[in-house]
Order: structure tokens, then sequence, then C-alpha cells
């Protein structure tokens, strides 16, 4: 009988069992992520809540309640433990197929002293729910089975009819290298299929030192030379990938009955500047025809003019019956008319060392910096009062609400990696 790993240098039809069987060789073989440095834990129990609604432009904080049933799906080592914290007064369901993982997970959360998870070995392929939870996360998961509409299907399944699905697949266009890699890495090694994941390592390791030729897959190896095991094996020999742009995960996500409500900033595009999924043209052609399109058709071509300089696509989903979406204008206009006050609060971490964690009781503000460290978000925010809204601040200073300022000050402002106001009175 061939092997999982032969299954894939066919490289032909793959079905769902062979790649679920794979996945979890794969991933039995390392711990993925690599471990967290530390765990935040938040005095304000509800602070992620009331931003991840604010993000979704609700200022009512209710869309998401204080107390929601989570499902964490592909939780890996790292994830469970993250939300636990992050939604301390959620009931938890956290699932993975990497039984290593799971072990790491669950030692984990003893140490951090998070109760309020249940770990689960499952595929989300096998899972059963139905119309069960108010969020569900789901990152950087689906991509890696043979049909990613099945794991989708159940994920929807899942989903209460106004819950929220926080997920992220991978960008088309960040992906065309290591997609390459790892095909060419099946090709090579179609002859030996028992070859290990660390003889395929060692293999990595050396072409990242003595590449045959200098080209864009040379310095693009050069560049992960240092990075961790769990992340080369990752990038570089998963068995089977997927990448979207915004417009195929949109077709995608329809033939689960679910569509994007707007988009989840992630804390890896705020490290590298790509959070904006709005382009500026300063051809007035150009901007007059763009500035009129509705968010999909919007971010499909900044999707494919930003090429690798693009966000990730990382999207809070909805099932296609529940409450309308809000257009991510319609939701700016709401922020202009929403009053907020100054937000803060403060975290403590479990600090880690060779997989141990130990708790550190100093407090540390939240968020951090206090103020803002882009000038004009800084000057809206200095200016804010419960008794002011946002537009008539903006009045006040003169300044002009374009949608793309205005758009840019709500995400610096009001959600989970900008937590800075805090809705006191919506329109």
């Amino acid at each position: 009988m061939a092997s999982t790993r032969d299954m894939f240098n066919l490289i032909g039809a793959l079905s769902q069992p062979a790649v679920d069987a794979a996945n979890r060789e794969f991933y039995g073989n390392l711990t993925y992520p690599w471990p967290q440095m530390t765990y935040p834990t938040y005095a304000d129990p509800h602070w992620a809540t009331v931003f991840t609604n604010q993000e979704l432009g609700d200022w009512t904080h209710t869309r998401i309640p204080q107390r929601p049933r989570i499902w964490v799906a592909g939780c890996g080592s790292n994830q469970a433990t993250l939300t636990a914290l992050k939604f301390p007064t959620a009931e938890i369901v956290a699932t993975d197929i990497s039984v290593p993982s799971l072990e790491v997970c669950e030692k984990n959360l003893a140490q951090v002293g998070a109760k309020n998870v249940t770990l689960r070995e499952q595929s989300i392929n096998e899972a059963t729910y139905e119309n069960e939870f108010d969020y569900i996360f789901c990152t950087g998961v689906i991509h890696h089975n043979a049909d990613p509409s099945i794991p989708l299907k159940r994920l929807a399944a899942g989903l209460k009819r106004d819950g929220i699905l926080e997920l992220m697949v991978y960008n088309y266009y960040h992906r065309i290298l290591t997609t390459a890699y790892q095909k060419a890495m099946r090709y090579l090694f179609m002859d030996d299929p028992e070859a290990s994941l660390d003889e395929q390592l060692d293999l990595t390791r050396d072409l990242m030192n003595k590449f045959p030729v200098e080209n864009m897959m040379c310095y693009y190896l050069k560049q992960a030379k240092d990075q961790t095991r769990e992340f080369l094996a990752d990038s570089f020999l998963q068995p089977v990938e997927h990448s979207y742009t915004v417009e195929s995960l949109a077709e995608l996500l329809d033939t689960a009955g679910l569509e994007i409500n707007l988009p989840c900033m992630f804390v890896f595009d705020k490290d590298t500047g790509k959070l904006n999924w709005n382009l500026e043209f300063e051809n007035e052609v150009a901007a007059s025809h763009y500035e009129k399109l509705p968010d999909i058709a919007r971010w499909q071509i900044s999707n494919l003019l930003m090429v690798e300089l693009s966000p990730t696509l990382f999207f809070y989903v909805q099932r296609n019956d529940a409450t309308p979406r809000k257009s991510e204008k319609e939701v700016c206009d709401s922020f202009l008319k929403t009053r907020f006050a100054r937000y803060n609060t403060t975290m403590t971490n479990y600090v880690g060392s060779n997989g141990n964690y130990t708790y550190s009781p100093t407090p540390l503000p939240f968020p951090s910096p206090r103020v803002p460290v882009d000038q004009t978000v800084r000057q809206i925010f200095r200016e804010v009062t419960p008794e002011k809204t946002i537009g008539e601040i903006f009045e006040s200073l003169k300044i002009n609400p374009t949608f793309n300022l205005v758009n840019y000050i709500r995400l610096r402002l009001t959600t989970p990696l900008f937590p800075y106001l805090k809705a006191v009175q919506g329109p």
C-alpha cells in the first residue's frame, strides 16, 4: 500500500480522508506554531468582545455576547490558550488533528489556570456542530484541505444565525514562492516516499545556503534560513495548500452559504504596515470609478494592484441569512455619528521559558502606548469626550471627513489591535 506521502507525490486527485491522514502525519511530527513568548491576561474580561464588535461596526457591543460560545477550529498549540485568556467568560471548544499540539495546549492551559476550554482531537471535516457558536476562529486551516469547501461548510453549520467566523486563508500573492517550493519538494522526493520530515528540512536548510541559481526563490529562501523548525516545515513542506484572492475567497464562501462581513486586521500585518484594503488614486477617473464600487470589488482591485503588499486574507464572515451586513462606508458613517470615551485597562503576562510559563504580576498599560502614535489619529483621540460625536470632532478640527481618512482613524482607534476608544452612545 502506498504511504500517505506517496499519495501526495502522485499530485493527482486527492481525497479528503487522504489529506486528513497526511495532515495528521505532518503535524504529528511537530507542534505548530512555535511556543508563545508570553500569554497575556487582561484586567477587563470583556475588552475583546467590546472591540471585536466595534471592528464589525457594532457600537452597541451586542453582536458577540459578553459570554460567547466559541469554537477554535484548528487550534494548534497556542490559539486555544490565547483565546481563553482573551475571552475569559466564554465557553470554548478547541479542536485539532495534531495530538502533540493538543498535548502542549493542555499543558499550557493548566499553567495559566484557564478552565474554560474543552480540547478535542478532531478534524473540522468530521465536526457535527449545528447552529451552536457565537464566534468561530479558523485561521490558516481550511486551505490545507483537498477541498476547502468541505471544512468551510462544517464551520458554517456550526455558526448561529448571527454568529461570526473569523477566517484567515492564504493570499495568493503572498504564497507564490512557498507554493512553488512545496511542489518542487514533492516532485523531488517522488522516488523516496518514506523520506522523513527532518530529512526534507535538512535539505531545505542546505538549499537556503547553497541554492543552484540566483533568483527570487534563492533570495526568499535565504531570508527564512534563521526561522524555527516549525515555521520552515509549515511554510516550505506542507503537503497540500490552496491560496486565494478576495474574489475567489468570496466565491468559495458562497458555496457554504457564507459572505464576507468586514476585514479583520491581522497582528502580523500591523507589524509590516499592510493593514489597509483601500487605495487612494491621484488620478480622478480611477478614483471616481473605484470609490463607487461595492466593498468586494474595491478590495479585489486592491488585491490585484497591491500584489505582495496587500493585506492577509483575514476577514470576519457571516451566514448569508444573517442580519444584513453594513458596508465599510456605512460603518464609517455610523462611526462619525457615535460618541466615545477613551479606553484603558491593564494586562499581565505569563512568561515562557523552555515550555514552562511563570506568572509575572506587574501590570502593564493596555493599550500600549497609551496614546496613538499616528499624529492625525492622536489629534482626534485627544479631543474625544462622551459629549461629542466623532463627526463633531472632525468639524471642530476642520478636518475633511473623507472615507479613506475616516476609515483609517476608525481602524486605529476602535479595534482590537488599537483599543483606544469605547463607544458610549451610538447613532
